[in-house]
């Protein structure tokens, strides 16, 4: 069962593993990412940071809407997208959410900052808005305990 789709430029980090997991019993983590999916350095780091008992696994957008269209049967599972392109593309492939949290899409060169801990480009922007357009509640929380903001307000 799908307890939470995060999108996070920073993927799976001790914010993820000390809270989120912790919080959600998270026995699963499906990290969706071209990048880091041709990585094996970045692979191997993040295999490191996560605990033993949580499952990691690493795929394309493409992938994920395929896996998790057919195996719906993961228990506690995560998904953590690395970018809004990559969570567009998932829902475009056929993949199904109600919401995604928006942990942090952190500051780089040509990223407008939105809120506390999201920053993001004019393209960027615009995924994020063609996600909404599926109906899809973009919410903004660092932590599990953190109130719920719409993303929306800010764009």
């Amino acid at each position: 069962m799908l307890k939470i789709a995060r999108l996070d430029d920073r993927l799976v980090h001790g914010l993820i593993i000390n809270n989120w997991c912790t919080n959600e019993n998270i026995t699963e983590i499906m990290v969706v990412d071209k990048e880091a999916c041709g990585n094996e350095m970045r692979k191997a780091v993040i295999h490191m940071s996560a605990p033993e008992d949580i499952n990691v696994m690493f795929c394309t957008a493409e992938e994920a809407a395929n896996i998790y269209k057919e195996e719906a049967e993961y228990e506690n599972l995560m998904m953590i997208f690395g970018n809004p392109f990559e969570l567009l593309e998932f829902l475009d492939k056929g993949g199904v959410l109600k919401s995604i949290n928006i942990g942090g899409m952190t500051f780089k060169e040509g990223r407008k900052r939105l809120s506390t801990s999201v920053y993001a480009t004019k393209e960027e922007v615009e995924a994020l808005k063609k996600i909404a357009d599926k109906k899809i509640l973009l919410e903004v929380r660092i932590l599990p305990t953190d109130i719920s903001v719409d993303l929306l307000k800010y764009i």
